[in-house]
Parts: C-alpha cells; structure tokens; sequence
C-alpha cells in the first residue's frame, strides 16, 4: 500500500508541474457586455481599459488626458464602425498589464463620449503572447506566445486571419434551411451578439428572411450616431456548434467597416461569452470552448 501511495503523489505531482501557469493573470469585469481590466500607462496607475479583439491599436479616451499627461506628435486615421475620422496620437508610451511591461506604445486619442473607462487595448498590445479570456472565473490569463504546454482540451480550433480584419473566423448562418458562409470578426469590444455588415445584409435580403424584434442605437469610435434593426438569426453554426435564435443587427452603414464587403458580420461580447477564448496571434489560431453562459441570456436586464 505504501509503494501504490508513493506512486500515486508522484503521479499527481508531476501532472501538475507540467501544466502551463500564465506569466501574468489580471482579473476583469464584465459590465454590459464589455470586458474591463485595469492596467497603468507610464507613470499613471489603475486605468481602466476596455479589452477589444476588433481594434488594432490601442488608444486613450480624450477624457482620460486630464489624468495621463501625453505629448501628441502626430496624427492618424480612425476607421470607426459606421465612418472614418481622423484623430490625434501619441508615441513612446509604455503600458504595464500587472507585471507585463508592453514599450514604445503609440496610443491614439479618440473622443469616446463617456467618463467610464479611460482607454482600449488593441491586438497591437495583445501581440507577444498568447492570451486566454475566461469567462467564468472572469480572468485574462496571458500566456508567454512560444509556450507549447497550454491545455486545449476540450477547445474547438479555428484558423484566424487579420487580413481584413483584426480577428475574425469563418462561420455559417442558416436562415429557412438555407447556408450563409462567410468571414466574421470577432470584436469583445462590443457589447452586441452579432450585427451583419450592410453589403451581406442587403445581398442577400435578411431583412425580409427574419424575423423583427427591436431597435438599438450605437455611436461608433469615430463619433457617428445610428440605428439599427434588430431580427432573430434562427440558428449559427460557430466552432462547431449550433446555436439559435441569436438577436442579431442588420447594417445599413454605407461607410466604415460595417459597410465593408470584406465580411458577412461581426460577432460581440454578448455572444461570444459563452465561450472560452484563447487567442494566438503568432500562429493564427483561436480556441473555443463551451462554459457555463451557454444557456444565459445574451442581455442581462437589471431591474
């Protein structure tokens, strides 16, 4: 008996040192959709970001310049979701994620029109490492972007191309037993499920194919104001699971990237949080599995 015990803590001990521990965790909070996690840019500490897979760069909230003292050197351009603007920037910063010290930051300033978070980090920022969104213990875990011992079980891969986009996938959309395939971005910045892009909207007229539910209004970062109608996509077929009646915004942009033909849509935080994320940047893949949101409304309504 004592030999099968010795055998067994040995086991045990060995199995949980070859698992991979992340160089940093930094605790979020979900608020309306949106994940927010804290993080210091240069000598400033505790600013608020907002976690955004669909954005590029990483920049500041023009109200946020009353806390962080940037020296502006340039300029450049904004594609926004509904229009495109140009906006000032700011180079050399350095941004600290916990212990994860990311250099010579150029952080574009943008007129966010709300005093609630003070900046977005971008995939710029998520290049170099390998970064896991989990949802249920609400933690980005981040990942050295070399590391070969991370557990996937249980996670369904796909390819991941930022050719048109910063990260998007391929998915199918099936509306009266019909097949929509395209390439759809992957946006945690924002709040929504799914919002199609006005060119696969109109082609293939959802309008008329589903079924109206609503209305939402946005404001996209480059200050434009719009509405949308909002219809049920009866059944997505998204990492290898069916998925149904998801409330969905049909685009009538005519510029900025909802008016892109690059892509069918875009999928927000309000869907993809029932999932588990592993975003590798470096070799193109994303991971997904399944968690305990699955069955959770996709807005949560607080009385």
């Amino acid at each position: 008996m004592k030999k099968i015990l010795v055998l067994i803590v040995t086991f045990v001990s060995l199995s949980l040192y070859s698992q991979s521990q992340p160089i940093e965790s930094i605790p979020f909070e979900l608020e309306k959709n949106h994940i927010f996690f804290y993080a210091k840019v240069n000598e400033i500490d505790s600013l608020k970001f907002l976690f955004d897979t669909g954005a590029d760069g990483t920049c500041m909230n023009k109200e946020a310049i009353k806390k962080v003292q940037l020296k502006i050197d340039g300029l450049s351009t904004n594609r926004g979701s509904n229009g495109v603007n140009e906006v000032e920037e700011s180079s050399g910063n350095n941004i600290f994620i916990g212990k994860i010290n990311k250099k010579e930051v150029v952080l574009a300033i943008i007129e966010m029109g709300t005093t609630s978070f003070d900046g977005v980090m971008g995939t710029d920022v998520m290049n170099g490492h390998i970064i896991e969104i989990d949802y249920e213990k609400q933690v980005l875990n981040f990942y050295d972007e070399n590391d070969k011992s991370i557990n996937y079980k249980g996670y369904t891969k796909l390819k991941m191309s930022d050719a048109v986009y910063p990260t998007c996938v391929t998915s199918t959309l099936i509306v009266d037993g019909k097949k929509y395939k395209g390439m759809f971005g992957i946006d945690t910045g924002a709040q929504d499920a799914l919002t199609l892009a006005s060119p696969f909207t109109k082609k293939n007229n959802f309008i008329a194919k589903t079924k109206k539910i609503g209305a939402v209004k946005f404001q996209g970062s480059d200050g434009s104001k719009y509405e949308l109608p909002i219809v049920l996509c009866p059944e997505i077929v998204f990492a290898g699971k069916h998925l149904y009646n998801i409330p969905t915004a049909l685009s009538n942009s005519t510029e900025g990237i909802d008016a892109t033909d690059d892509l069918a849509g875009f999928f927000g935080n309000a869907f993809l949080k029932k999932f588990d994320i592993i975003l590798d940047y470096k070799n193109q893949y994303i991971y997904f599995k399944i968690n305990k949101n699955l069955y959770k409304d996709f807005y949560e309504i607080k009385e």
